[in-house]
């Protein structure tokens, strides 16, 4: 069994979508064609779902530069700014233009469609109503009959909203008609491939030695403090409140876990030396956030995406999990 994993991270999921892109191209075939589980947290939700409903690696793109735009809508200088201020009380952009492109992308397809397609798929959200972590999936084993209902496009939305970002989402289960609220699933598992490795071991009945994952990471912050980049502030606060800490204390909760997951995973599967476990990941250039979007950030994004993809290690990393309707180059 293979396994594909996105990560979380807003517009930074444009590398991602421009890395598959790419490699669509090199290899001659589609990930949908060489994976059988798809699992995504956030961005990596969509990312994923997309991939599992058959879209290429550059529909992705055309769908992430567009999203962008309409979602992150900051046509004022210091708008963006002005909004972290705004995020104190309420969030800091609508939903609205997000859910329209999910409609857009996804239609009617529920995650039902994507296991009747001989497709599975995997997207975690955070569920506040009962305050614990949510794991959406295909019903893909007899003890599982709960979301197959769910619509691809709410599953995504419910992942998506990330806390001070992007509003809460309400969803009505299509089998009890209850109501449960959700937020971003990366609070819990922003690298989600450890979920679709217990996945695969429990109800798909996998052995370890069955099973292959390929992650893929966004472009992550560097969280190191050292000697080297420290300044007067760093060096000497260290009675650190929100305004010190900003946005980094979620960086720093978020890329833990996928850290820790990481090397969970290492540890799980390739212990015997084998490759079967591969992590792609980007690192974050200065000037590029979740929420900026710009001709320089998008321009900067899909060459980060296509250069890792250039890579011919990279390539040689990842080529064992694109066999699939390969053409010979």
């Amino acid at each position: 069994m293979r396994i594909l994993s996105v990560d979380g991270g807003g517009y930074l999921g444009l590398a991602t979508a421009a890395f598959l892109k790419e490699t669509e191209r090199h290899f001659g075939c589609t990930y949908y064609e060489n994976f059988d589980l798809f699992c995504g947290t956030s961005t990596g939700a969509i990312i994923a779902l997309a991939l599992a409903t058959g879209m290429s690696g550059d529909k992705i793109c055309e769908m992430y530069e567009d999203l962008g735009k309409r979602v992150f809508y900051n046509p004022v200088p210091g708008l963006r700014h002005a909004r972290a201020i705004r995020s104190i009380a309420i969030a800091k952009y609508s939903n609205k233009r997000l859910r329209e492109a999910l409609e857009s992308a996804f239609g009617d397809l529920t995650l039902g469609d994507v296991r009747s397609r001989g497709k599975l798929a995997l997207v975690t959200a955070f569920s506040i109503t009962t305050g614990t972590p949510r794991v959406f999936k295909t019903d893909h084993s007899e003890d599982l009959s709960r979301d197959d209902g769910y619509l691809l496009r709410d599953v995504a939305l419910a992942s998506s909203a990330a806390p001070t970002f992007l509003p809460v989402v309400k969803l009505k289960s299509p089998i009890s008609s209850e109501t449960e609220t959700y937020c971003d699933g990366g609070v819990f598992a922003n690298h989600p491939a450890l979920m679709g490795y217990a996945e695969a071991v429990s109800h798909l009945g996998q052995s370890s030695k069955e099973i292959s994952v390929l992650s893929l990471s966004t472009p992550r912050d560097q969280l190191g403090e050292w000697a080297s980049n420290e300044n007067f502030v760093r060096r000497f606060c260290l009675s650190r409140g929100l305004g010190f800490w900003r946005t980094k204390i979620f960086s720093t909760m978020i890329d833990s876990t996928s850290i820790a997951s990481h090397q969970t995973l290492r540890r799980l599967i390739n212990w015997d030396g084998s490759n079967r476990y591969v992590r792609i990941e980007f690192d974050k250039p200065k000037g590029v956030e979740m929420d900026k979007v710009t001709k320089k950030t998008t321009q900067a994004l899909l060459q980060l995406g296509s250069t890792k993809a250039y890579d011919n290690e990279i390539r040689h990393e990842i080529a064992p999990y694109l066999t699939v309707g390969r053409i010979k180059q």
